[in-house]
């Protein structure tokens, strides 16, 4: 990377991030209004430019931006509404890249019907922060919040590895059914292959590193050698990046004494926050070059085509949606639910990314046909898209969805824990006995009295006098009290089905708590 490149890439950053963070402070959704400054800044003389290698967007910012995404994800939450989110994410994005890609075509014959379904590509991923935001502020039922936030996380992979082959077909001019097949096929195969592979060394290094600024910081670059790795096994290495951090997410939430959990949690939001920032200011700054690209008819064109292909979208993502519902008979809190489901289709940062990714050129060196075309129509319903995303909230209250109450189940699973770090209290005292090296009773008394005054809502319990256990011995005893406690939260999971976003919030204490005990 030459030196002016370094610095048109640093300047995007900070201005991105700096709109963005005034948005988020002011109670904004930053996604316009850092879309929109992006705009003005490329209609602009001076100012940033957005890269020339459409590869760097790839590797640099849409690897990390799904990877920090997978990571806030559950495999077990995604187990138990694996029928509907495999056919949204796999079944939708195929049926819809073929629906838009066709409808798109015979608007515009005179682009290639291998770039027309690069564009469905395009438009498949659905927004998962948007979608997230929305669902949890208006208090949907957790199963239509697992299923927009698995088929948000899993449809990544799936457009963006349909998108290369559509792309790749679209560079070589002319395939056969064939070269399709095996182009996806090995993008498929790699992807998991490498992404298997990376996930499970990811986990094993988070186990193994004692210390936690090391561990984060190899999962902090692990995006990168992911995708290379794939793409070198001629895999897809977005599918890849998925997949790893959908093995690493489980890890952690399984590692009981993996202290980093916090930070890493912390970093990964900051992270994913400045990526998407960027996106949209990436997309931004490169429309008015793309619209400068397109001729007077094809400028008028957008009016009709834009709202043709949102509305293909809406209507197919209906359609499906409801023909999925009515031939599994999938019980999403009924019809109403998935009324919701069918109209949470916003598109965000990941579809305006994939445009600016088409290659420059095809094979023989020609510029890629219609790629200007694919980029203001992914802008445009982007933008759309957007600003209809705040209506689900509406949508969700006029329909009346029955609220998630977890009171009652928050504090069977609180009187649980509570009962598993006493008890390992007891057996830490039996142990001491049987060793004739007691515990001393100031000690045991005020590790039991906290752990009861959880358990039955004292207030205060009197404690006995007498010496007092040394400052180590008491901090190892509070730290495998709570180890118990998380012992017990993840029997719990596995084996009573505990949501795993509940978990995590419990988790959650847990670890503060643990981290409390060791800086005693």
């Amino acid at each position: 990377m030459t030196e002016p490149e370094a610095i048109r890439i640093g300047m995007i950053a900070i201005v991105a991030v700096l709109i963005a963070a005034v948005a988020r402070n002011r109670g904004f959704n930053p996604s316009l209004p850092v879309l929109g400054a992006g705009l003005l800044f490329g209609f602009l003389p001076i100012g940033p430019e957005a890269p020339a290698d459409p590869e760097f967007v790839l590797v640099v910012v849409l690897a990390p931006l799904v990877f920090g995404e997978a990571l806030s994800s559950s495999i077990i939450d995604l187990r138990r509404v694996s029928r509907p989110v495999m056919a949204l994410a796999i079944g939708l994005v195929v049926v819809g890249a073929f629906v838009v890609g066709a409808v798109a075509h015979l608007m515009m014959p005179q682009m290639p019907l291998t770039v027309a379904l690069c564009l469905g590509a395009i438009l498949g991923p659905t927004d998962a922060v948007a979608v997230a935001a929305t669902a949890r502020a208006v208090s949907l039922p957790r199963r239509v919040v697992t299923i927009l936030e698995g088929e948000s996380l899993v449809n990544d992979g799936t457009a963006l590895t349909l998108l290369r082959v559509c792309a790749v077909a679209a560079a070589a001019g002319t395939v056969t059914a064939g070269d399709v097949t095996v182009i996806l096929f090995e993008s498929i195969l790699g992807g998991v292959l490498a992404g298997v592979l990376g996930g499970f060394l990811l986990a094993l290094v988070i186990r193994r590193f004692r210390d936690t600024t090391v561990a984060n910081g190899i999962i902090l670059i692990a995006p990168l050698p992911l995708y290379v790795a794939a793409e070198r096994l001629e895999g897809s290495g977005i599918l890849a990046v998925v997949i790893a951090a959908l093995i690493l997410a489980h890890a952690t939430s399984s590692a009981i004494s993996y202290a980093g959990r916090l930070q890493a949690a912390m970093l990964w939001r900051t992270i994913t926050f400045l990526l998407q920032a960027v996106a949209f200011f990436l997309v931004g700054i490169d429309v008015p070059a793309a619209l400068g690209a397109l001729s007077t008819e094809e400028l008028r064109s957008l009016l009709y085509i834009v709202p043709a292909v949102l509305l293909t979208l809406i209507v197919t993502r209906f359609v499906f949606v409801f023909g999925m519902a009515a031939s599994t008979k999938v019980r999403t809190q009924g019809s109403r639910a998935w009324l919701v489901v069918a109209w949470a289709g916003t598109r965000g940062p990941v579809s305006a990314l994939a445009a600016f990714t088409l290659p420059m050129t095809t094979n023989t060196g020609a510029p890629f046909p219609g790629r200007d075309m694919v980029i203001c129509i992914t802008f445009c319903v982007v933008v759309l898209s957007l600003l209809l995303a705040p209506t689900m909230g509406p949508l969700a209250r006029v329909l009346h969805l029955p609220r998630e109450d977890d009171t009652a189940t928050v504090h069977r699973v609180q009187m649980s824990l509570a009962r598993a770090a006493i008890d390992r209290l007891d057996e830490m005292e039996e142990t001491a006995d049987r060793a004739e090296d007691p515990i001393p009773r100031a000690t045991l008394k005020r590790l039991r009295t906290s752990a009861e005054a959880r358990l039955d809502r004292l207030d205060e319990l009197e404690g006995a006098p007498g010496p007092d256990a040394p400052p180590v011995l008491e901090r190892e005893m509070r730290l495998s009290m709570v180890h118990a406690e998380q012992e017990e939260l993840l029997r719990m999971r596995d084996e009573e089905g505990l949501p795993d976003d509940l978990v995590r919030s419990v988790q959650k204490e847990l670890d503060v708590r643990a981290r409390a005990a060791q800086a005693m």
